[in-house]
């Protein structure tokens, strides 16, 4: 697990037409970029996460990782600034101690995402969880091998 932040490139690509992408006029968001099911996925640090099902909690009550904001990288070169990120030192002792169980924890909710988007497809009348329709993943359905797009 790297500390990063994305490039302009990535926001000039993904910002304008996938509106749930986290950013920031002033600065970007720093990502843990993690490998899970053969991609690359950023997923961000946040403060204020109110949904720890769907995150991992590193510092306070709701700091941490958000899954449901995380996007797949499909250019590292050209979506991932190459020197990494420095972020507080009891968030990232926090986060390296627990790599593992974030690695896995995060291939699970992207396994659930994708199980999810099967699901709907075959009955679309299935309501739509919060986590899921505001998930990132909704911009990447080719990248999880899913033909359906929201």
């Amino acid at each position: 697990m790297e500390f990063n932040r994305l490039t302009a490139s990535f926001y000039s690509d993904y910002g304008s037409s996938c509106p749930e992408i986290l950013k920031k006029q002033t600065r970007p968001y720093y990502v843990a970029v993690v490998c899970v099911l053969g991609l690359t996925f950023a997923i961000p640090l946040r403060s204020h996460i109110h949904h720890p099902k769907y995150s991992f909690i590193a510092n306070g009550a709701e700091a941490g990782l958000d899954f449901t904001k995380a996007v797949v990288i499909t250019d590292k070169v050209r979506y991932v600034e190459p020197s990494p990120t420095t972020i507080r030192q009891n968030e990232f002792n926090m986060l390296k101690q627990h790599e593992y169980e974030i690695v896995h924890k995060f291939e699970k909710f992207v396994l659930a995402y994708i199980k999810q988007v099967r699901r709907i497809q075959e009955n679309p009348r299935i309501p739509l969880a919060p986590w899921f329709q505001y998930s990132c993943l909704q911009y990447f359905h080719k990248e999880l091998g899913l033909p359906f797009e929201r």
